[in-house]
């Protein structure tokens, strides 16, 4: 009877084990851009933390369509529209925003571990080059629930326990001149890069995707030599490869990002269509000869389950293991 128990207890053991290591970050690299003699041997050890943003891909469309029209050797060809929209499904907002903030409060703490202290955000926010056009271009604000991003699909979160400098990015693009479709939140924050202050520049970006363009290059070229449409989609969790980190002049981003496994179960999409050609056309006895063709589409919306728990804790795993890495190549840069 003995045996039996402690059989019992090494399946138990067994199963809790394979469960807790299911979702696992996969082996990644990260590197610091920056000038070749970048380091912060001469900085002092302050940081501020001037944004701390975490986005998250909840959804994602993308569109192919190719232009009908005459042929070459006679002929007429209609257009052809392929789209794909994909919806995750089942995500909680303000759970979103509660791993934002916990992620926040984890990455300050592995500064200070480090030996940085994380000064108060007024420090950027007095800053003499936030003071052009302030009320017009900036805010001071914390977060506060998930908003918009700046692409279709994005959750934009920052940490509603601190204030950030946020762009307003409302000046008038309608008029003439190079100098103001300028990108200011940009040329601002390299022009404190290169002034001598009494703290390091940080500006967190961390992107989190789950869905992403699976049609390579090759294939794109030979639909449109083929006047088809296509587009395809699949799931890959990961933190994005466009993720970044700033420190000052140095930029910290994760090398084809940081895939994290069991999050979302592999699945593959695609919408395709073929444009209605007629090479023959109708003769209309010696007077002209007529073609007619319709313009086709194939459009397809989808949505993607997915599992709130997991979407969350690979979240969680993917960022921390970002953030661990940019704050040691930090430290590294600055001993």
């Amino acid at each position: 009877m003995m045996k039996r128990h402690l059989f019992f207890f090494a399946i138990i053991l067994f199963a809790s084990s394979s469960l807790s290591v299911a979702q696992e970050v996969q082996e990644y690299k990260v590197k610091m851009l920056g000038p070749a003699n970048l380091n912060f041997r001469k900085s002092p050890k302050r940081v501020v933390i001037s944004d701390f943003q975490v986005n998250y891909q909840t959804a994602l469309s993308l569109e192919d369509e190719k232009k009908g029209g005459k042929m070459f050797r006679g002929g007429l060809k209609g257009d052809a529209k392929a789209s794909l929209t994909l919806v995750l499904e089942g995500l909680d907002q303000e759970a979103l925003q509660k791993l934002t903030d916990q992620l926040y409060a984890d990455y300050v703490k592995e500064l200070q571990s480090q030996g940085f202290e994380v000064a108060p955000i007024e420090e950027v926010w007095n800053h003499k080059l936030y003071q052009t056009s302030r009320d017009k271009r900036w805010e001071l604000k914390a977060g506060n629930g998930a908003e918009r991003g700046e692409r279709f699909g994005m959750l934009l979160t920052r940490p509603s326990t601190h204030k950030f400098v946020v762009s307003k990015k409302e000046f008038d693009k309608t008029k003439a001149g190079i100098a103001t479709l300028a990108d200011y939140e940009t040329g601002t924050e390299r022009k404190i890069a290169t002034q001598k202050n009494d703290f390091i520049f940080n500006k967190v970006v961390v992107v989190i995707n789950a869905f992403e363009d699976a049609q390579g290059e090759g294939s794109k070229a030979l639909g449109r030599l083929a006047g088809t449409a296509q587009v395809k989609a699949e799931t890959n969790f990961k933190v994005s490869e466009f993720s970044v980190i700033k420190f000052n002049f140095g930029e910290v981003m994760p090398r084809g990002g940081i895939v994290v496994s069991d999050v979302l179960e592999k699945q593959k999409f695609d919408a395709f269509q073929r444009a209605d050609v007629d090479k023959l056309g109708t003769d209309y006895g010696n007077i002209m000869t007529v073609w007619e063709v319709e313009n086709r589409e194939d459009s397809d919306y989808i949505t993607v389950k997915c599992d709130p728990k997991k979407f969350i804790k690979g979240a969680e795993l993917g960022t921390s293991a970002f953030l661990k890495s940019a704050v040691k190549e930090l430290a590294d840069k600055s001993n």
